[in-house]
């Protein structure tokens, strides 16, 4: 079919201008799209994590309006109850529910929180956070695709799925070369008005090794999908964007709930329980607790862990905590090695918990703010409501006044949720947050009995790529776009730049001169989306919500 009022948006998680400059050489697909089109800084959505960043981009709406944050669902209990994010916990339709309501064709494959999966009209199969069995829509795409393949079509790569798997570096390779594959075989046997492709291993690489060459090979593995990409979709636009960037971390891992700890808001307990990130990887591809804990395929790492934590607990013993432990291995040099482990396993097994019950404010996994424990609100909630406010003054005086042990603050911004965030959900959001300064540091919530590590890794940072081309794209003025754009545009771009309205509802934009046909908004209506949107729902097998990515914790 002739594709030249379509478009085909192509997600790289974490793809970041910085990487596509430094390895340009070796990228000829990327320097042609950006050769031809326009391009621009992507930012993120506040807080910028895969699992609240893609359900704003396919929204268009930011968390506040779709309600979810990261990669956890909060309960009305406290977190040792959280569960983690599904299509269902995201409360907006996505682009390819409106196209369904338009009965236009649409192909999405490996987006992330979009599983159990939706009826839509075309094809959808799920990505990152779904079960590795999780099927697809219709019934049977993910066989067929496997068929077409010719090899197993996967979510995840073989070295998270199999223990056989050794090479995870060449699994995870590999993988983005599968991504291009069945995105071409999906472009080419299916009708599409828009088509949504994602790769996740962009990110993971960084989170996992931490050499120059392994990032080149990964980029280059993204530019053949994109390759492939275009090539199948012929004279369609192509908009490529990542709902994150990456880049080198090199202040402190800063112990939140330590710090709460000192100032009075936090109780400690040794019962303390929630759920943890790892521990979720397991029940994402099956594998034993112990095997993932340690994030490598052959359980190495795992081994080692069981001794640093035989070794910290006996050190607890006389008063030695883990984070005493870890402060002396870095001044001996061997921080950089028990960093791969301590967090996982040694920490968990000899430091205390956070008493979330009788705290008076605590942070929960994977966030980037505070939430106070409020009385009618949380189960045993001991902030009553006339105390509310001032907790929330002392927590904002608290955090912004906090430096780091070479004096510079900590956080950009520490502000109360009203001030960040305007939407219908934003009371689901943590009562007070803050932005780390220039995104140099990582957050932790376990307890060692430090406030403060220093770190040298890679971890997310608030700008991505946004780069289109194509028939929509070919008229734009350069001297009207912004310079930056917002990871909720791409939604309304998507749709506009295909020649449909943009729905009302979402609040991203279109930037001015971007496309050469007039945009228009329509009200479309309720919209079925997630469980509502079947028909006839059947039962996949139990969907679970689960969770792969290494690099959060």
């Amino acid at each position: 079919m002739s594709n030249e009022h379509n478009t085909v948006v192509l997600g790289f998680d974490a793809l970041d201008f910085d990487y596509l400059d430094r390895f340009e050489s070796s990228l000829p697909n990327f320097a042609a799209l950006r050769e031809s089109g326009v391009e621009a800084p992507l930012e993120s959505t506040f807080p910028p994590w895969t699992g609240s960043a893609w359900p704003s981009m396919y929204t268009g709406t930011d968390p506040s309006h779709h309600g979810v944050y990261g990669f956890f669902h909060h309960t009305d209990d406290y977190p040792d109850e959280d569960v983690l994010v599904t299509r269902d916990h995201v409360r907006k339709p996505a682009v390819w529910n409106y196209l369904t309501a338009l009965e236009e064709p649409v192909v999405v494959l490996n987006v992330p929180v979009t599983h159990p999966a939706e009826p839509v009209e075309g094809v959808l199969v799920p990505g990152y956070l779904a079960h590795e069995e999780d099927a697809g829509y219709p019934e049977g795409v993910r066989d067929e695709l496997s068929n077409a393949l010719g090899e197993e079509y996967r979510i995840y790569s073989a070295a998270e799925t199999s223990e056989e798997c050794e090479d995870e570096r060449g699994s995870s390779l590999d993988l983005i070369r599968m991504r291009g594959a069945a995105a071409e075989y999906l472009l080419t046997e299916y009708d599409w008005r828009v088509a949504i492709v994602q790769v996740q291993k962009t990110d993971t690489v960084f989170h996992e090794f931490d050499d120059r060459a392994t990032f080149r090979r990964a980029y280059e593995r993204a530019d053949d999908v994109l390759g492939r990409v275009r090539e199948a979709a012929s004279e369609a636009n192509v908009v490529v964007c990542s709902d994150h960037g990456m880049g080198r971390v090199d202040g402190y891992t800063v112990y939140i709930n330590e710090i709460l700890r000192d100032a009075g808001f936090v109780e400690t307990t040794t019962d303390s329980s929630g759920p943890s990130l790892m521990t979720e990887k397991a029940t994402l591809t099956g594998k034993a607790a112990d095997d993932v804990a340690g994030g490598g395929a052959t359980g190495t790492r795992s081994v080692t862990g069981q001794v640093v934590s035989a070794a910290t607990a006996t050190l607890g013993r006389v008063g030695i905590s883990p984070g005493d432990a870890y402060a002396l291995a870095t001044r001996l040099g061997v921080g950089d090695f028990l960093s791969e482990v301590l967090p996982y396993e040694a920490v968990s097994a000899a430091s205390e918990g956070v008493d979330w019950a009788n705290s008076t404010a605590y942070c929960r996994s994977v966030e980037l703010g505070v939430r106070v424990n409020l009385a009618g609100r949380e189960p045993a909630g001991v902030v009553t409501p006339e105390e509310y406010e001032g907790v929330r003054d002392e927590l904002i005086r608290t955090l912004s006044n906090l430096r780091t042990p070479d004096d510079d603050p900590v956080f950009e911004w520490v502000r109360r949720r009203e001030d960040v965030y305007d939407g219908p959900y934003a009371e689901y959001a943590c009562d007070v947050l803050f932005m780390p300064a220039e995104m140099n540091h990582v957050l932790s919530t376990n307890l060692i009995g430090q406030r403060f590590v220093p770190v040298d890794d890679h971890d997310h940072q608030r700008d991505g790529v946004f780069v289109a081309a194509g028939p929509a794209f070919e008229d734009a003025d350069p001297a009207a776009v912004p310079d930056r754009f917002s990871l909720t545009d791409v939604a309304p771009i998507a749709m506009a730049s295909a020649g449909l309205d943009v729905p009302a509802r979402m609040t991203g934009e279109v930037p001015a001169g971007l496309l050469s046909a007039s945009v228009s908004r329509a009200d479309y209506g309720e919209v079925p989306f997630g469980t509502d949107a079947a028909e006839d729902p059947t039962d996949d097998g139990s969907v679970e919500e689960r969770l792969s990515d290494l690099g959060y914790i």
